[in-house]
């Protein structure tokens, strides 16, 4: 629970605040512009306490209720350019097919871990996701024009965040973590698993 925590009700908490001191910000200026700022924290808000009630009942992502990861993830991306301001897009590629629920899960949450990085780590102006559907298995790769990093190799097992935190997640659905940056250079991961899971519940494209 502490990782579904880390991954969900902390970027939407920072959300929160950006837009507060946003409207801190304007309270002199424009009435519109402080009431859209409150507006956007009050959605977030309410968004963070139901991420908390789902993950204590071990409920899915709200995301992905009802709708597809395509669309879960480009509704992810526009909130995110929305909340941080880094420029972020979603692209699919591929023909879509059923992929276990656990594993749309997983890929979900390693794209909200990436993005949390990109909006603390990485000074970035845009961000990309892209979504490749292959035959046999599924590629989640974010990319960012940030300022990278000197690589470590994540370490599964560690019960830590960030990057441990998303190889462990790999990990689980018996597919891999790749890291590709350096100083200057940005930043991608990418994550490949299989179209097999654990879980057998599985969603049927039309």
């Amino acid at each position: 629970m502490a990782r579904e925590i880390h991954d969900t009700l902390a970027q939407e908490f920072a959300g929160i605040v950006l837009h507060l001191e946003a409207a801190g910000a304007v309270a002199d200026a424009q009435r519109q512009n402080l009431s859209d700022y409150v507006a956007r924290a009050k959605e977030l808000a309410r968004r963070g306490l139901e991420d908390a009630r789902r993950m204590v009942l071990g409920l899915r992502p709200k995301a992905l209720e009802g709708a597809h990861l395509r669309d879960a993830l480009k509704q992810l991306a526009d909130n995110f350019s929305r909340d941080c301001g880094i420029d972020c897009s979603f692209s699919l590629r591929g023909r879509t097919h059923a992929l276990p629920e656990e594993t749309e899960d997983e890929l979900y949450r390693v794209a909200q871990e990436a993005l949390c990085n990109v909006r603390k780590h990485s000074r970035a102006r845009s961000v990309s996701i892209l979504l490749t559907y292959r035959q046999g298995g599924v590629l989640l790769a974010i990319k960012d024009n940030g300022q990278g990093f000197v690589v470590r190799k994540p370490q599964a097992g560690t019960g830590g965040f960030g990057l441990p935190g998303m190889s462990d997640r790999a990990q689980r659905l018996g597919g891999r973590l790749d890291v590709t940056t350096g100083p200057g250079a940005g930043t991608e991961l990418k994550l490949t698993v299989p179209a097999t899971g654990k879980n057998s519940t599985e969603r049927n494209y039309q």
